[in-house]
């Protein structure tokens, strides 16, 4: 069904790296939440009246706060989807984490909203009256949240998008809450026992947890997390293909959203090739992978020595002392500059961050490594990050 309700209301449904194509899987996502979500409110509500739950009165409010998480969803993608300006350069893409995070904290409010009304309920019960209507709404609801809550999955994972996930799990617990209704009211058919207000207890919790999880995940797109690493493969292997590329470092992603991500590398170049074509060559990176990816790159050349053996025997001699250090130690823009009495040796070290080191531990290990080789060698090193 999902991919019938693409290719009816989604242009271009498949080309998903077009901002335009985005917007519309939120705009077709969030207009069918708002519908279904208000028919269910008006369902819910006359049910809820009647049999005096206050579990079900909640339950329809909650369809109607979801009606409004729906509306601020759209609005996300639709701020989202404008174009550049001077005053955010890099595109309004981020709009759609700001859009989730707002639909998660009304999934907390909800559930604090349910647990007071529940707590109430259980100091002070009331009769209830529930019937053969109570039970078909309740269970036409389950199914409608059900397939609402597959759509939104279905929609936000074909755009990696926060908010329709963030909407997806609200969507599931809205599910699971009236399934909650819909046991209390069959026992208290059957047996008499009123389990209203406790049975709202337990939802209500279990909507805060799942509320409290959605706003971490929606606030760290905002902090900044790494790349995936389909991503970054699909990037190195696409650099270290180029005739000319010898190797890469530093490489950094930055997201400005799903469709917006701007990146920069450094690639080694042969020291001894011309300038102009080395520049060539980056020209040609930057644009091909921006076709292929959708990446805003931008690359930096550093220029190696290719072709010569006492300088590679020297950085496979430092990149096993720093193993032997600790294996999970790297090095890249390895340097050899001969003087008449020394030979610097000038490196980046790249320390993973769950790694505690210093640089005298990293000198220390060096200077023991080297102390028989004839030649003076001082080395001027830094440490470095990866930052994917």
């Amino acid at each position: 069904m999902f991919p019938l309700i693409k290719k009816t209301f989604i242009k271009h449904h498949t080309q998903l790296q077009l901002p335009e194509v985005r917007y519309a899987y939120g705009k077709t996502a969030g207009a069918i939440g708002i519908v279904t979500n208000l028919l269910l409110f008006a369902a819910k509500i006359a049910v809820g009246i009647l049999s005096g739950s206050i579990t079900v009165v909640a339950d329809a409010i909650n369809n109607l706060s979801d009606a409004g998480s729906s509306i601020i969803t759209l609005l996300g993608f639709k701020i989202s989807a404008k174009p550049a300006d001077e005053e955010h350069p890099f595109g309004h893409a981020r709009f759609e984490y700001v859009s989730g995070l707002i639909v998660a904290f009304i999934v907390v409010a909800i559930g604090l909203m349910l647990g007071k009304s529940s707590v109430e309920k259980i100091i002070a019960p009331t009769p209830l009256s529930f019937s053969a209507v109570t039970f078909l709404v309740l269970g036409a609801a389950i199914l409608t949240k059900l397939f609402l809550a597959l759509l939104y999955y279905d929609f936000g994972k074909a755009i990696s998008s926060d908010a329709l996930k963030a909407s997806a799990a609200d969507s599931r617990n809205d599910v699971i809450a009236t399934c909650s209704v819909l046991v209390a009211g069959f026992i208290y058919y059957f047996s008499g026992l009123n389990l209203d207000g406790y049975m709202g207890v337990a939802v209500s919790l279990f909507i805060l947890i799942s509320g409290i999880k959605l706003v971490k995940e929606t606030v760290d797109p905002l902090l900044g997390t790494p790349p995936s690493k389909d991503l970054v493969k699909e990037i190195k292997e696409k650099l270290l293909a180029y005739d000319g590329v010898l190797g890469i470092h530093d490489l950094m992603l930055h997201s400005y959203g799903a469709t917006q991500i701007f990146a920069s590398v450094h690639v080694e170049v042969d020291a001894e090739v011309d300038a102009l074509i080395s520049h060539d060559l980056v020209d040609n990176i930057e644009r091909e992978v921006f076709a292929a990816l959708n990446v805003h790159l931008s690359v930096h050349t550093d220029p190696v020595a290719a072709n010569n053996p006492e300088s590679d025997r020297l950085q496979a001699k430092v990149t096993q002392t720093l193993l032997a250090l600790n294996p999970a130690l790297s090095l890249h823009d390895f340097r050899m500059v001969q003087g008449n009495t020394h030979t610097n040796l000038l490196f980046d070290c790249v320390v993973p961050y769950d790694v505690t080191i210093t640089k005298e531990d990293v000198l220390t290990a060096l200077n023991a490594a080297f102390k028989e080789e004839e030649t003076t060698y001082y080395f001027v090193f830094y440490f470095d990050r990866n930052y994917v």
